[in-house]
């Protein structure tokens, strides 16, 4: 892994500022359940410009489970490449009159 991170948000909305999928540097980043006020499932594939972005999961899909534990930062690797995912914070906000989650990833590669 070098230095190189950036900021992500997904929400369990349909905010289009913060989708429920994320991609950034190879990645995309799926809300999936269980999520609540302190924790956070979400699923992980790579992708390419080449190829389309899978909606279902693959054999390359990862499942993982974010909180604010143990479980605030995890390790995944595809192909040579090695990302530190952190769970930043996890909000609420009202977004066409209901509440909805937002959950801020930090990433690092």
């Amino acid at each position: 892994m070098g230095n190189d991170t950036k900021n992500i948000t997904i929400s369990s909305g349909s905010d289009p500022e913060a989708p429920a999928m994320g991609l950034i540097e190879g990645l995309s980043i799926k809300l999936s359940e269980p999520y609540s006020d302190s924790e956070v499932t979400v699923k992980i594939n790579p992708f390419d410009d080449h190829h389309p972005i899978k909606e279902s999961d693959t054999k390359s899909t990862k499942t993982m489970k974010f909180d604010f534990g143990k479980s605030n930062a995890k390790k995944v690797k595809f192909g040579t490449e090695t990302y530190r995912i952190k769970l930043v914070s996890i909000n609420k906000k009202k977004w066409e009159g209901q509440d909805h989650h937002y959950f801020e990833f930090l990433l690092e590669w």
